[in-house]
């Protein structure tokens, strides 16, 4: 249940606590004395929307705290402890929410900052709240589903889950497939593209470090006659000497000879013998591979030619996929990969439609267990809803759900939902936005509040103004009905009916008053006296007599419950 409200410095608000008590809290005052702000001020606290006009003028920022028990509610602590959050000492649930005037919310669950997004999430399993505006739901068709959906509990939202879960599959996968659909045309004009790169290649069949070989080649071909000269030369002088002048060979053979008769007088003479004799054999050995290195040089424009036109095959080759062989080559291996990729584009298409026709076969079975739970879920909320509403007055209301296929599939399952209703009998049955009274669609709206409230077991309902546009006997019946619901949930409801306040647990009244420099708004909790004087005014309005005080009195005689 909600223990308390702490509210400062929000709208006309300076700072007040409100305590409630279990059962029925009821809200009233004068009209413009701010009980709405009660309200706007408890949904912020549950985590709806803040505007920076809510927060009172000449202050820089607004605090609304709610604090609750939490005993009737079992799953809140384990959403608190995905949070590493703890209960107090006290197992009190504090939401403390802060707005400032540069639209920054600071939102705290028992004292530690969280998203608001887990804010909300708290909030809405602590209360329900039926504030004026909601009420437009009912005349929004695409609610009215949503409202079925929680009548079903526990085993519908189940199953919707499976339904959003399988349409998210479901959707990815038929991406996937246009999306193979679309990029076939760019894949066949990218396939030629890589059958062309890869033949040319393939063509020129380049090796690595042939292109180094042939630089070195072209330039033996350029300058053949200019090392066929220098090895005719270098060969002259080795071995057939130059004008008249010994070779070096000779010079060599002659020193050899002197060598030998010198190590005759003295040995210690032969290891230069023998290095010298080396050298001569070496000299010999070189002399024989220039005459066969001089002889294979020669000029051939024809090898010069082809050495050209390789090179330039590699050339362009270098331009076009990479600085050098190895480059050129690796892109051809990566083409042929990529090429044998693209190839595979028809069993890529089969697979991914197995896998949609898997994903939609998923789909449809989670989609109509969805539908068959649903069918049953609003065969029984027409009945709850005919025995609520002849609780209040409207025996004769007839509310029926139509269902409408929805062809594809959609992440909310394969129909839409629709209250229809007949207001009197034997009229046709008619949408229900097109022909409800305000206060046919309150105590409709009290009807379904009370059966969802069941169904989701939320342990605080408030409830605004929900006797608007009601009068006579309906008005009582609605009385006893918020009465009713306080005696298995904690009820808080403003209203202007003193019908309603008799009923209540715990009676506050909202004053709004001028302290001498601004006008503030402050509440009390009513004793007995002091709700027969409320009932009073509420009943006769600036006029209060003692004929209205015996009514009031006689009205919380019959209707408190103590």
């Amino acid at each position: 249940m909600l223990l308390n409200i702490y509210i400062k410095n929000f709208s006309l608000i300076e700072q007040i606590t409100i305590d409630f008590q279990e059962g029925l809290n009821i809200l009233t005052g004068e009209t413009g004395t701010g009980k709405t702000i009660i309200i706007d001020a408890l949904e912020i606290a549950l985590g709806g929307r803040a505007h920076n006009e809510q927060i009172r003028s000449g202050t820089e920022k607004a605090l609304v705290e709610a604090t609750f028990d939490p005993a009737r509610h079992k799953s809140l602590e384990q959403l608190l402890s995905k949070q590493g959050i703890e209960l107090s000492e006290e197992d009190c649930l504090v939401l403390s929410r802060e707005l400032t005037r540069s639209g920054k919310n600071i939102c705290r669950v028992n004292g530690q900052v969280v998203p608001l997004a887990f804010y909300k999430i708290i909030g809405k399993n602590m209360a329900d709240l039926q504030v004026q505006h909601e009420q437009n739901s009912l005349l929004n068709q695409q609610k009215h589903r949503e409202l079925l959906d929680h009548f079903g509990g526990t085993r519908l939202l189940d199953l919707l889950y499976h339904v959003k879960s399988s349409y998210q599959s479901w959707s990815e996968a038929r991406a996937r497939m246009e999306k193979l659909q679309s990029d076939a045309g760019d894949r066949t004009r990218r396939a030629d593209t890589l059958r062309y790169q890869i033949e040319e290649i393939q063509q020129v069949k380049p090796t690595p470090g042939e292109d180094e070989e042939l630089d070195r080649e072209k330039n033996v071909l350029v300058n053949s006659e200019k090392i066929s000269l220098l090895a005719g030369e270098a060969y002259s002088h080795l071995y057939d000497g130059n004008g008249g002048q010994p070779s070096a060979i000779d010079l060599l053979a002659q020193a050899v000879e002197n060598l030998r008769a010198l190590v005759a007088y003295d040995s210690s003479a032969n290891n230069l013998l023998i290095a010298l004799e080396s050298s001569l054999y070496q000299a010999e050995d070189a002399a024989r591979d220039l005459a066969v290195y001089r002889d294979t040089v020669e000029y051939s424009p024809q090898r010069l030619e082809v050495v050209d036109d390789r090179l330039n095959q590699i050339k362009i080759l270098k331009k076009k996929y990479g600085d050098g062989i190895t480059m050129i080559l690796q892109f051809l291996d990566n083409a042929v990969i990529e090429l044998q990729n693209l190839q595979n584009l028809d069993e890529e298409l089969a697979s991914s439609g197995r896998e949609l026709d898997v994903a939609a076969a998923t789909y449809y079975q989670a989609a109509k267990a969805l539908s068959s739970a649903r069918s049953a879920a609003g065969r029984l909320l027409e009945e709850r809803v005919a025995s609520e509403l002849a609780s209040l007055e409207m025996g004769r209301v007839v509310l029926s759900l139509a269902f409408t296929s929805i062809e594809e599939p959609s992440p909310g399952g394969l129909e839409q939902i629709e209250f229809l209703i007949s207001p009197n009998l034997g009229e046709p049955l008619k949408p229900l936005a097109k022909i409800a009274s305000g206060g046919e669609l309150s105590r409709i709206m009290l009807a379904l509040k009370t059966l969802l409230a069941q169904a989701d077991d939320k342990p605080v309902l408030v409830f605004d103004e929900v006797d608007a546009g009601i009068g006579g006997r309906a008005l009582q019946a609605v009385a006893e009905k918020l009465s009713q619901l306080g005696e298995q949930h904690q009820v808080i409801c403003v209203t202007h009916s003193p019908q309603v306040a008799a009923h209540a647990r715990a009676h506050h009244r909202i004053i709004k008053e001028f302290d001498g420099v601004r006008t503030v708004t402050r509440i009390e909790l009513l004793d007995r006296e002091q709700r027969v004087e409320e009932l009073a005014r509420m009943l006769g309005g600036k006029d209060v007599t003692d004929i209205t005080r015996m009514h009031a009195s006689q009205m919380l005689k019959s209707s408190i419950k103590i």
